[in-house]
């Protein structure tokens, strides 16, 4: 049976052009607001639709490959001058505790590996029998890793809101779920921006965004 929300949709949710683009009067372009920016998937098509039309967008097709695939974030966000923790690539091989990201199109899953013990099964899982490679981004000692939400930089933790506005305003990715390492001395590593959809927005986020957006008709 389904639920409530399933026969009473949002306001906000059915005010959606099937698109998902707004226009951001403060920034002067327009924002592709599906929050999944994966390669070749529709939302990267409606950008390189207004990019051909030369109708200014973010993300740009560019952006979301840049923000998507790890060793391509970890670069850019170290050119712009954003920590970031150390990491190498590796068909398998890894020493923890380190975080790894999948870099081949068919693994989407990322682990957080603390402990020794595993590593020969979690590296052939992770490179589907050593045929792709892998990003392990070392984590330093006494660091923990910490998840937040991103809305045009904007996040619901303040403790968290500088940061976000920076990879928002390097990256260009209207909604992220960003992933941090924060260090004993509260020093903060960029380690991973991924999708957030804009179905999945809380209310105080939507709120947020109405209030920077007109959507396109």
């Amino acid at each position: 049976m389904k639920n409530r929300q399933d026969h009473h949709p949002s306001p906000f949710l059915t005010s959606i052009p099937a698109g998902y683009v707004a226009w951001c009067p403060g920034e002067e372009f327009y924002v592709n607001l599906a929050g999944l920016y994966n390669y070749l998937e529709l939302p990267y098509y409606i950008s390189q639709d207004y990019e051909h039309s030369n109708r200014p967008i973010h993300p740009t097709c560019a952006e979301m490959l840049d923000a998507y695939i790890s060793p391509l974030l970890l670069e850019k966000a170290k050119l712009n001058g954003l920590d970031i923790p150390d990491y190498y690539i590796s068909n398998g091989y890894f020493e923890p505790p380190v975080v790894i990201d999948p870099i081949n199109p068919f693994t989407i899953k990322s682990r957080v590996i603390l402990k020794n013990g595993r590593e020969t099964s979690i590296g052939k899982s992770m490179t589907r029998n050593f045929t792709y490679a892998i990003c392990c981004q070392e984590i330093p000692p006494r660091s923990r890793v910490v998840y937040i939400r991103s809305v045009l930089g904007w996040s619901l933790s303040r403790q968290f809101r500088e940061i976000s506005l920076l990879i928002w305003e390097h990256f260009r990715i209207p909604l992220a779920k960003i992933r941090l390492i924060v260090k004993p001395d509260n020093k903060i590593l960029l380690s991973d921006i991924s999708p957030l959809p804009l179905e999945s927005l809380g209310a105080k986020e939507r709120k947020y965004l109405e209030e920077h957006v007109q959507w396109e008709k």
